[in-house]
């Protein structure tokens, strides 16, 4: 079933107003979307008439701030490296990549009571949580497509798919402009109608007048609030300065066609105000009536700008009569004097290149938690900061026993000299166990995924974990931004905690590729907890295999514990995939000639000085070169139009009712898409968007059970 509406559109406070009334509007648009499975599929491509380069500005008073600052103070900083061993991940797989062609990657990523849902400009992907790819990539139109409206045209980026634990639903947003960046500009969001991430969505859209920037969702019992930096564009940038709203989370839920947005700007009397996040909730310990959190960096004294404070506002929304709604200042911590730096910091200094890599610094990092543990409310936040010679990572606990929020404990962690620390992600569990995910790097190394915590009963303002190297960078970051001279990394990570034991974590964050080439950057996706151990790399390459007739040959390998991973060759082939369990081996005419060839794992541990390798026989028994289609006898697989310009309807006949996996892979042998599906009758049908894939060669390849066909496509816009 689907229903449409289209709504009133009332225009939304600009910041540069300081009336403390909020605005009050609906959503433009709403629909009840078909299952995810079975939507068309716009596959994910490059987008010509989009920018590649997603635009991010920095807040208007950076360049006073930097030509009135003073010294900074020197902070107590965390220069050691923690004693507790955490054993390392349970799981460690691939997630999306710049399957897109845009940078950043502005990773983000939930899990729920049985999926994982990750999130990257702009595609995302459905895991089981075992890591078992189940949906994707798909491009984030895929869900907003089908429907009328200007959206279908626009560009998607700054995407979060986040998890309501408190109602058991997912929750998708995305800002949506076109390439031009004129108004009008949309925020898109989707509430699940079950807690399948695959099934059915409540979607609308919210209209600005501004620039809709740096979006963040968080959950709240009374509503799903999403922060923005709001700017004006017409050829050059204006900061109109933060926004916060708040939308009906009941009536989402229930999915009814009108939503009110509640909003209020936060006032910029002062120099300059870093972007705010809303506070998410998390856990089933709920407070009634509790009104929502939002933190930011600030500064109020116009004689010392750069003497800054961590600011606590309370949201109280009332849905009865929403114009009655309040946003008050809660609380303020003072932070001391900071240096002063040039828009998004120098950067980081990174191996093999000269440019640095953007690290945002003050900006609040997603998510900001928030827990009640019974005898007290917690919340965790952190950011980056530079001190005028590194990169480093302030973090934050606040807390409330009864009275007034107090600043429990703070720290300042850069524990190993000569290295940069940037884009952190912070979370806290229901043990009260803290997780700092994070990136590092230097002029002696590739950005690299780190990971350090600390327990509920240790010293305050210590990460007593050693660093945990999760995955090494594999080149340097190539993602140049002329805007500011440097290399654009990814704006954001996202360390959650899993609901079903409230207590494991999951992180994901981004990795540069072993290539140079422009937008260089992949994901990785990791499920663990801080049990104190040591877990020592496990490393198979697969068994001994014969292939007949084979030009690329994935292989079957199976590794543990491990922060990196390569393969390499005995023979003249190479890896089209050389940095996953399932590699993929295109052969060469020596490995044809030698009749085989020895394809060998190697595995760095994450703990320190660790490795494992281990190596398989590929026997190639057959001297023919070519790509034929394979069929299975009891399956029919028809492709058609075939060759296509962009639409390509999918079906399969099947001898039974199995589960299908269709499986899309580029004439080089890149996986495009995975999808796992239930026939009906034994039969099933799909359509795919091949739009922004370039013209080739395509195979398409259905298995269920025993059965397998794969068929090749051909495309030619």
């Amino acid at each position: 079933m689907m229903c449409i509406a289209l709504l009133a559109f009332i225009p939304e406070m600009t910041s540069a107003q300081t009336s403390k009334e909020p605005v009050v509007r609906n959503s433009v648009f709403f629909f009840e979307s078909l299952p995810v499975r079975d939507m068309p599929v716009v596959l994910p491509g490059q987008h010509e008439k989009e920018n590649k380069l997603v635009p991010n500005r920095f807040s208007r008073g950076t360049e006073e701030m930097m030509r009135s600052g003073i010294p900074g103070d020197k902070v107590e900083m965390q220069n050691f490296k923690g004693s507790r061993h955490a054993r390392g991940p349970m799981l460690n797989f691939e997630g999306v990549g710049n399957v897109n062609s845009v940078y950043p990657a502005d990773p983000n990523g939930d899990a729920g009571t049985d999926h994982y849902v990750q999130t990257v400009n702009s595609s995302f992907a459905i895991y089981d949580k075992t890591g078992n790819l189940l949906y994707g990539p798909v491009d984030y139109k895929t869900i907003w497509n089908s429907f009328p409206g200007p959206w279908t045209n626009l560009f998607w980026c700054d995407p979060v798919f986040t998890y309501d634990d408190l109602a058991d639903r997912w929750v998708m947003s995305s800002m949506s402009f076109s390439s031009n960046l004129q108004p009008p500009y949309y925020t898109m969001v989707a509430v699940s109608v079950t807690n399948d991430p695959l099934g059915e969505y409540y979607c609308y859209a919210f209209q600005f007048n501004h620039v809709n920037d740096y979006p963040k969702l968080a959950v709240w019992p009374d509503g799903y609030y999403i922060t923005y930096n709001l700017y004006e564009y017409d050829g050059t940038w204006y900061y109109l300065g933060p926004l916060v709203t708040v939308l009906d989370r009941e009536a989402m839920l229930q999915g009814e066609t009108e939503v009110t947005v509640i909003e209020f700007p936060i006032p910029t009397d002062d120099i300059e105000r870093f972007f705010p996040i809303a506070t998410d909730m998390r856990g089933d310990s709920i407070i009634p009536g509790i009104p929502g959190h939002i933190i930011m960096i600030n500064n109020h004294d116009t004689s010392n700008i750069w003497h800054l404070s961590l600011d606590l506002y309370e949201f109280d929304a009332d849905w009865q009569t929403p114009a009655n709604s309040t946003f008050e200042i809660a609380s303020q911590f003072d932070l001391g004097n900071f240096e002063p730096y040039v828009p998004y910091g120098p950067g980081a200094p990174q191996l093999g290149n000269d440019i640095n890599v953007i690290t945002i610094p003050l900006y609040m990092m997603y998510p900001a938690t928030y827990r009640h543990f019974g005898d007290h409310e917690s919340m965790v936040c952190c950011h980056t900061i530079y001190d005028g010679q590194i990169h480093y990572i302030k973090w934050y606990e606040l807390r409330r026993e009864g009275g007034d929020w107090f600043l429990f404990q703070t720290g300042n962690y850069a524990p190993e000299t000569g290295m940069h620390y940037f884009m952190p992600s912070i979370t806290i569990n229901s043990n009260g166990d803290i997780a700092l995910g994070y990136t590092k790097s230097s002029g002696e190394m590739y950005p690299s995924m780190y990971l350090t915590g600390r327990r509920l009963e240790d010293d305050p303002g210590v990460m007593t974990y050693q660093e945990l190297e999760l995955y090494k960078g594999l080149n340097y970051n190539n993602a140049y931004s002329a805007d500011y001279g440097q290399h654009r990394w990814g704006d954001y990570a996202s360390m959650m905690v899993d609901p079903a034991d409230d207590s494991t974590f999951w992180f994901t964050s981004m990795y540069t590729k072993a290539t140079t080439n422009t937008g260089n950057w992949a994901t990785r996706i990791f499920a663990l907890n801080l049990v104190e151990d040591t877990a020592w790399p496990y490393a198979f390459a697969g068994n001994d295999t014969v292939a007949v007739n084979v030009l690329f040959f994935e292989t079957q390998g199976e590794a543990e514990n491990y922060s990196s991973i390569f393969w390499t060759t005995s023979g003249d082939g190479n890896f089209i995939s050389n940095y996953a369990e399932h590699a993929t081996y295109l052969r060469g005419p020596g490995d044809l000639a030698n009749g085989q060839v020895t394809l060998t794992m190697h595995l760095t541990g994450y703990y320190p000085g660790t490795e494992a390798a281990d190596s398989m026989v590929l026997y190639l028994k057959d001297t023919l070169i070519q790509v034929r289609e394979l069929r299975s006898p009891g399956m029919k697989l028809e492709i058609f139009p075939n060759p296509a310009r962009d639409i390509v309807t999918v079906r399969v006949e099947l001898p039974s009712d199995d589960p299908v996996k269709l499986k899309i892979i580029s004439g080089s042998g890149r996986e495009i898409f995975t999808g796992r599906y239930r026939p009906v009758n034994r039969y099933l049908e799909r359509q795919f968007d091949f739009s922004y894939l370039p013209d080739g060669m395509y195979f398409m390849k259905a298995t269920a059970g025993n059965e397998v066909v794969t068929k090749k496509l051909i495309l030619s816009h």
